[in-house]
Parts: structure tokens; sequence; C-alpha cells
């Protein structure tokens, strides 16, 4: 991928979720780490936990959210996990999850992933 994805959405996020602050927020499917960004830039009160099950957009979002590691935890895990990682991980409820379900852009811009409907690639 040459360039960061800008989630088309985050305005829109920020906008509904900013008001629940302070807390934790779970960004259940958090690929490349735009929304928590923005969540975590406009909410200095926001606690984050983002998972995914992609450890590639894991490290991509661990090298976009440097800078707030003092409230953003990254966990290797299928946003069906949650109750599971919440017990694990020993927190307290969120006052707000997010959830962006489908493909990423990074599968989607990866040929080699099987995902893209702009090249040839694997399936």
């Amino acid at each position: 991928m040459a360039s960061e994805h800008l989630p088309v959405l985050t305005g829109s996020v920020v906008e509904l979720l900013a008001p629940a602050a302070p807390g934790l927020v779970i960004d259940a499917t958090v690929g490349l780490g735009g929304h928590a960004e923005a969540l975590l830039r406009a909410e200095p009160g926001f606690r984050l936990v983002g998972l995914d099950r992609d450890p590639a957009a894991l490290a991509r979002a661990g090298e976009r959210l440097r800078g707030y590691e003092d409230r953003v935890r990254l966990v290797e895990s299928a946003f069906d996990q949650l109750p599971a990682v919440l017990d694990r991980l020993q927190l307290e409820p969120p006052v707000a999850i997010l959830a962006d379900l489908g493909c990423s852009s990074l599968q989607l811009d990866t040929p080699e992933r099987g995902f893209s409907f702009q090249t040839e690639g694997p399936l």
C-alpha cells in the first residue's frame, strides 16, 4: 500500500462516540488504526483496546498509534472474542464499541491476499 488509508466515516464515528468520554473504547476491528487515531486525538479521556485478527494490520495500527501508547492496547483477536479478551485483560466495561465490519483496505489493496477485485492474485 503506497498511501495511508483514510477511513470514510471518521467524522461520524468521532461525533457519535466522543460524548461517551471519558472511558474505555473498544475498536473491535482496528485494522490500520484510522478510527482509533481519530478517537484518541479528539478525546484525551479515551483509552482504547483495538482488536484485529490480522497481525499485519495490527503492526500498521501500532505504527499509526505511536504516541498514544499509554492509552492504547492492541490485541490479535477476532471481534467475536471480545468478551474473552475483556476478561483476560481484566478491564472495566467499555463506554463505546466500534466494529467496522467488512474487508479492510489492506486486504483489498494487497493482491497476494486474494481479496482484490482490481488486480490479479491468488484466491
